[in-house]
């Protein structure tokens, strides 16, 4: 993920050096590419926020140590570690995939504040809510694919400022479809040892979101 992501990035930081993206958002370029690139860095921190208990899946090793890997987190260490049937469950809050976000969104949306951002990122939250999964020994998994959706909608009712729209409604649709999920959580609920919000499960949409958005800033020339 690192390394696709990375070299997404370096394109993507030639454009916005050469003053070609994220004009309209009056921000200096290199606060952007800081801004980015720091997003991707700081996925690995997380804020805790908050503790709950959680089921414990009763997980086969073999499936343990896949999950593990495709998610990249330590779920063998966390299977065994604490009580043998439940999590002391931290739901935490990921710098790159949650916070820093979430500021780039409303510094955005107060350079260049609309309805359309408002009435999208209300589809979002929904569909984000709808297509969450709670997985076993992950946390909230949704579709590396929901920050497509802003797309059509910026370009029907807002396409001066589609870039706008999209980051402001992509961002924070999906940050808060994510936190509403965490509703559907309790202790019967199979859950894992960490709940990442921006983070593990999660933290793939919100930035290819925000860097589809970069992108579009382009057309907004």
């Amino acid at each position: 993920m690192f390394a696709l992501f990375g070299f997404i990035l370096l394109a993507i930081f030639y454009l916005i050096y050469t003053e070609k993206l994220g004009i309209h958002w009056n921000i200096h370029p290199i606060i952007l590419i800081l801004t980015l690139a720091g997003m991707l860095v700081f996925s690995a921190a997380e804020i805790p926020i908050y503790r709950m208990r959680t089921k414990k899946p009763d997980f086969s090793d073999e499936q343990t140590q896949l999950l593990g890997e495709f998610y990249s987190v330590p779920l063998e260490e966390e299977c065994d570690t604490g009580d043998e049937l439940v999590f002391n469950t931290k739901i935490t809050l990921n710098v790159g995939g949650f916070i820093l976000p979430l500021l780039f969104s409303v510094y955005a949306v107060m350079n260049n504040p609309g309805f359309a951002a408002l009435e999208i990122m209300l589809i979002v939250v929904v569909f984000t809510h709808l297509l969450s999964d709670i997985k076993p020994g992950i946390g909230i998994v949704i579709p590396d694919y929901m920050g497509l959706l802003p797309i059509p909608f910026a370009l029907i009712l807002d396409p001066g400022n589609a870039a706008t729209v999209v980051l402001v409604s992509g961002v924070l649709g999906i940050l808060l479809g994510v936190v509403t999920t965490l509703f559907n959580i309790n202790e019967q609920t199979k859950g894992s040892a960490y709940i990442n919000l921006g983070g593990v499960g999660n933290f793939r949409a919100i930035y290819i979101t925000v860097l589809l958005a970069v992108l579009l800033s382009f057309s907004s020339l």
